[in-house]
């Protein structure tokens, strides 16, 4: 798995120019974006949305669901993930958008849907096969990112990627297992997660993706439970239970935030620090690097993708297996890579 951490910015690069390539549908009045994929397969369409939620006029709904919501038709542009191609919901979906009449862009390595996109005629991501779907984000995420740049000419987004690439490069030096522990600050966070229960908050829903990415990397990676939850929303319900002292006292604390925070957002998260935080085995700050969004969106994930393998080596476990998922799919009888 680290390997494929360690392939996160030439993954990254490859899948933007592959989407260079992509034939799209027609350009036209979207009133909405539907992004379809469950598990690794869906949290590029979470990025999507964090990303695209404070610039883009119409909204990103994520379906992770083997049903489609009511509102997607002809003017609902789809993007259907799915890895393995055989994700039982995604492929569902799928088919409910095309009765729907909704114009459809799909992203996997093959399986069922790949057929089903051939057979429909609609445009294709090939994305290369034999990795666990989570280790494959960049080339499930990036080419939605590059075909709506082509599609509603927000041509800004060609250099923040290449802001990110960087950035990304840059971490991987730092923060790749040939970097030693002295100068490696993903090894030293997993140091204090290892034996705690993560709790990883954003400091606001524009990163909760980040966030949210984290907690699922503990848990497919590190085979450890974890918390998500992002600011202000966690000061009105979760923040109570960090009363329980008890519990609080097995947490460790991830905070992700912006490089330079807002006034307000930071001082509510100075009072939550004191007020429900005091009892934590730990507080930690990972801080977003970048000017622009999709590099400090994905400079939190790629810190968190490395802490996540960094905790499994800590625990003696291999991070790439994940024998509770494939036996849940061959008690439905479903593919084991079907996700």
């Amino acid at each position: 798995m680290i390997d494929l951490v360690v392939r996160f910015p030439e993954m990254g690069e490859e899948a933007w120019q592959t989407a260079m390539r992509l034939r799209l549908p027609p350009s036209g009045e979207y009133t909405a974006i539907a992004v379809l994929g469950m598990g690794g397969s869906g949290v590029g369409g979470d990025l999507l949305a964090a990303l695209l939620r404070p610039v883009f006029p119409v909204p990103v709904v994520v379906v992770k669901d083997r049903g489609l919501p009511a509102f997607v038709g002809p003017q609902t542009l789809v993007f259907a993930c799915s890895y393995s191609g055989n994700t039982e919901e995604t492929i569902n979906a799928y088919t409910a958008a095309k009765q729907a009449g909704a114009p459809t862009i799909v992203i996997t390595s093959g399986g069922v849907l790949h057929g089903l996109a051939t057979a429909h005629g609609d445009p294709r991501v090939q994305v290369p096969p034999g990795m666990p779907p989570r280790a494959a984000l960049p080339y499930l995420f990036l080419p939605m990112v590059n075909a709506l740049r082509r599609l509603t000419h927000m041509g800004e987004l060609s250099g923040e990627w290449a802001e990110a690439r960087d950035a990304l490069r840059a971490m991987v030096a730092e923060l790749g297992p040939q970097s030693p522990r002295e100068r490696n600050p993903a090894k030293q966070l997993a140091e204090r997660l290892f034996g705690h229960m993560p709790a990883v908050y954003a400091s606001s829903p524009d990163l909760a993706a980040a966030a949210y990415r984290w907690k699922s990397q503990l848990n497919e990676n590190g085979k450890v439970l974890a918390l998500w939850h992002a600011f202000p929303e966690l000061n009105h319900n979760e923040a109570v239970g960090w009363e329980d002292g008890t519990t609080a006292a097995r947490l460790a604390v991830v905070l992700l935030g912006e490089p330079a925070e807002d006034a307000a957002v930071a001082r509510r998260i100075a009072a939550t620090r004191e007020v429900s935080f005091r009892s934590a085995a730990s507080v930690s700050d990972v801080t977003a690097r970048g000017s622009a969004r999709l590099a400090r969106l994905l400079s939190l994930v790629l810190f968190g993708d490395f802490v996540s393998v960094y905790v499994a080596l800590l625990r003696g476990v291999d991070p790439t297996p994940v024998p509770p998922i494939d036996e849940v799919k061959r008690r439905l009888r479903l593919p084991a890579e079907g996700r």
